[in-house]
């Protein structure tokens, strides 16, 4: 009786592991969809004459996964924030969207190469939906949404995977 509950708890924590990943891929494709549909859009978008604000590298630790581990097993990403304003028909905005699909960056001094472009009091480039100028971006196009997008379709696809597995040796039990 000992084996039958331990094969069902196998079971159990197989269709949990599937469901998770099923879910998780599509909560991945929904959002680089989004984000994919978003970046595409910006390629039609008008430019207006803006300011860089502020400008400055955000640092955080992610967990070592990329095989160059450092001190206590975390890696550093570095992603660049900027703050900018800009004039649409007479009305002022503000923002801080770089592009869709955010990059981050494996080095400090890559950071660094990015942020001399957004330096504060620079004149940018804003890229903004005509019907909506409050939605804008300073780079067009997808950025890494496609990344999202390929963790989701990965994800869906083992998730499926297990959980069709797992209903057919099921069903070869029943016989």
């Amino acid at each position: 009786m000992h084996r039958h509950s331990s094969g069902q708890l196998q079971t159990v924590v197989k269709w949990i592991f599937g469901g998770s990943f099923t879910f998780l891929g599509l909560l991945f494709l929904m959002i680089g969809g989004f984000q994919l549909q978003q970046g595409l859009k910006t390629n039609d978008w008008p430019a207006a004459e803006g300011r860089i604000v502020e400008s400055k590298i955000v640092e955080r630790k992610v967990s070592g996964s990329s095989g160059r581990r450092r001190s206590r097993g975390f890696d550093r990403k570095y992603t660049v924030h900027v703050r900018y304003s800009y004039e649409v028909n007479g009305q002022m905005f503000e923002s801080d969207r770089l592009r869709y699909g955010n990059e981050s960056h494996d080095s400090r001094a890559s950071a660094n190469d990015e942020q001399l472009l957004y330096s504060p009091g620079k004149a940018v480039q804003v890229y903004y939906d005509p019907m909506s100028p409050h939605q804008c971006v300073l780079i067009k196009g997808i950025g890494l949404s496609w990344l999202a997008m390929a963790l989701g379709l990965m994800g869906l696809v083992i998730g499926l995977s297990m959980m069709f597995y797992m209903a057919t040796a099921k069903t070869a039990q029943i016989r």
